[in-house]
């Protein structure tokens, strides 16, 4: 036997002792290896922390946002609603005005014809200066005034209140007389105006 007996334990425990030491410093290899791949999922995970609480942020700054455009939206729709309310308040106040101006300017005619008193035509010019002025400030209210002698019967504005008789072709379907005018705003019928039309045949 070229080895002995204790050149063989000697050899086992160099062997054993290799091994050992290879097994040590592959498992020191391991845990080193493992505290990277822990220090990189503890990076990641906190790194993902931060994007959900940054997500987490913005969503609540968006709905927070979100919020406020939704109280001022119904803030302006109140605001809207009474402005509207206001605005047709307004329109039959100006209805009422331009019914008084119609009746007085009735009153000053017929007056007129009764006798032609200087006073009264001083009062009528004054009549014609505020319906003048009525009408312009009308249409830069986008007010327009409605009913006119002659013009063609539209159902749609004019109220037909008495049915006359025509002389000629030419009126049938129009207007005869105005009893008291009509107002559109922005196109929309405040009044329809009253008249008399002629007949259509």
């Amino acid at each position: 036997m070229i080895f002995g007996r204790k050149n063989t334990q000697q050899m086992k425990d160099m062997v054993e002792e290799v091994l050992t030491e290879a097994l040590r410093q592959q498992s020191r290899e391991l845990d080193a290896q493992q505290a990277g791949q822990v220090r990189q999922l503890n990076d990641m995970m906190e790194k993902n922390q931060k994007a959900v609480r940054g997500l987490s942020d913005t969503v609540e700054d968006f709905l927070d946002t979100l919020q406020e455009e939704n109280e001022e939206r119904q803030r302006l729709g109140e605001e809207y609603a009474r402005a509207k309310e206001r605005e047709q308040g307004l329109l039959r106040l100006l209805g009422l005005y331009q019914e008084q101006a119609e009746l007085f300017e009735q009153w000053l005619s017929a007056q007129n014809q009764e006798n032609g008193d200087a006073a009264l035509e001083a009062w009528k010019q004054q009549q014609v200066i505020l319906k003048g002025k009525l009408a312009a400030e009308s249409r830069l209210c986008a007010v327009e005034r409605t009913g006119l002698a002659g013009e063609l019967v539209d159902y749609r504005i004019h109220e037909v209140l008495q049915a006359v008789e025509p002389d000629t072709k030419e009126q049938e379907g129009t207007v005869a007389k105005v009893y008291s005018q009509g107002m559109l705003y922005q196109g929309a019928v405040i009044r329809k105006a009253r008249v008399a039309a002629y007949r259509k045949e």
